[in-house]
């Protein structure tokens, strides 16, 4: 019998107990068990779902949302958000057109620099052995990708406490 997840984010799926055990065995969701058009789904609409993870949707095994969330908790995914923080970091460190930067909205690197440690933080929590949480991923992901955000623009709140909002969310 497949259920929702348990507390509505862990991503695991009861699977048939024994006998003499009414309770079901969870045994976790992996990447691989989601479908590969749920997989594609994921990343095609990779913005909605960061989104419904933030506002805390229930995830559903099997289901485009599922292969998100797990891909939020993958290391590689932490590797490309760590990445993307340090070319954030050098952007406004050494202005647009430093090396390896690639953004093409323009940052507003005294906001970057005057959150500097607190970004630091972030990073060294995506390092770290303890694995960050989904809706933190989630988070950060709509911070670094979305136009309107402290990282570029003025008037929507502090970068320092939206990457305080991310780390706490990890």
């Amino acid at each position: 019998m497949t259920m929702a997840p348990r507390n509505g984010i862990r991503g695991q799926i009861p699977r048939a107990g024994a006998a003499q055990d009414p309770r079901p065995q969870i045994h976790p969701m992996r990447l691989t068990d989601a479908h590969f058009a749920a997989r594609m789904w994921s990343r095609l609409f990779a913005a909605r779902y960061d989104r419904q993870i933030e506002n805390g949707v229930t995830v559903a095994p099997g289901t485009p949302l599922a292969a998100h969330y797990l891909r939020l908790a993958s290391p590689r995914e932490h590797d490309d958000m760590a990445n993307a923080l340090r070319r954030v970091l050098r952007a406004a460190d050494h202005g647009p057109h430093a090396r390896g930067s690639s953004t093409q909205v323009p940052i507003r690197a005294d906001a970057v620099r005057q959150s500097a440690e607190v970004v630091e933080d972030v990073l060294t929590r995506l390092a770290g052995p303890v694995p960050a949480r989904a809706r933190g991923m989630a988070r950060l992901r709509i911070l670094l990708s979305d136009g309107r955000s402290p990282i570029y623009r003025s008037g929507r709140g502090t970068l320092a406490a939206a990457m305080r909002g991310v780390l706490a969310a990890m």
